[in-house]
């Protein structure tokens, strides 16, 4: 069973040390390889990861200059990815749980027209409404996935690149998967993800501190900005298929498009959806 690992690193300093640590025990054996694919981060994460990989001949560091995940991801997919059986894919700044990258390989094995296999969440505030949907959909969690040999060839034999800029890379594999790479309205395809509830990943919550409110603040920054993408883009992809994939979210932000577009209605999504919308439609009338 060879096993290539991704781990996407972006600012992950302090916690890329302990996720790389969690890694044989996830895996469970000793067929695997490691690919830290740095993405242009303002810390000292490219140092960490060299000074890791100088360490272990198991793994390889890449370093981007674009500060960008799905960037990122289609750099591992289609340039780095090596022959290999299964290709996990997870954060820096989470921890595999014990066994947990072996369940994912052993749930594709077993499950022959999966692409995808999805890790459950046991940490977080909203930890079981979390894993809840994620098992009743078939959806992934950009946490920590896995993907068959099959599942990586048909992103190259489709040429389906994730735009730049898309947040939320995990949802649109997800809708990709679920939708038999054709996109459009039919997403029941659920054979092609498998829920595996024995893998598991976990990460440190949120304190209240300065440097984890300021990271607070930017995360629901960046779940606003991919709630109004979600929903331009999906519309999109559903009404014209996976061949109207952009090659960067910027050039779905059009007035039109965003006229449609109001926050939602809790509190703090309102405020923050307020911003990203005003913020999106002065960027697209100044195109003009």
């Amino acid at each position: 069973m060879t096993v290539s690992i991704c781990i996407f690193a972006y600012n992950e300093e302090k916690l890329l040390p302990s996720s790389v640590a969690a890694i044989p025990a996830a895996v469970g054996h000793d067929d695997y390889r490691i690919h830290i694919v740095e993405n242009g981060s303002k810390d000292e994460t490219a140092r960490i990861a060299r000074m890791l990989s100088a360490a272990d001949d198991k793994i390889t560091v890449h370093e981007l200059n674009i500060a960008d995940k799905a960037n990122a991801w289609n750099e591992y997919v289609f340039r780095i990815a090596p022959q290999a059986q299964f290709h996990i894919f997870l954060d820096g700044d989470i921890k595999p749980s014990v066994g947990s990258i072996n369940a994912l390989c052993n749930a594709l094995a077993e499950n022959n027209t999966a692409y995808g296999a999805a890790a459950m969440p046991v940490a977080g505030r909203s930890q079981r409404k979390w894993a809840t949907q994620l098992l009743t959909n078939h959806y992934i969690s950009g946490n920590l996935y896995a993907l068959s040999s099959a599942g990586i060839e048909r992103f190259r034999e489709t040429q389906t690149y994730l735009p730049f800029g898309a947040k939320g890379e995990d949802g649109l594999v997800s809708y990709i998967f679920l939708t038999d790479f054709q996109g459009g309205e039919d997403d029941t395809h659920l054979h092609r993800i498998v829920p595996v509830a024995d893998a598991t990943f976990e990460f440190d919550s949120l304190s209240l501190n300065f440097d984890d409110l300021s990271l607070y603040h930017r995360r629901l920054k960046r779940y606003s900005e991919r709630h109004v993408q979600k929903q331009i883009l999906y519309g999109i992809l559903k009404k014209h298929g996976l061949s109207a994939m952009p090659k960067s979210t910027s050039d779905i932000f059009s007035l039109e498009a965003l006229a449609d577009q109001s926050p939602r209605l809790h509190p703090i999504d309102f405020i923050y959806d307020m911003v990203t919308i005003n913020r999106l439609r002065k960027s697209a009338q100044s195109k003009l």
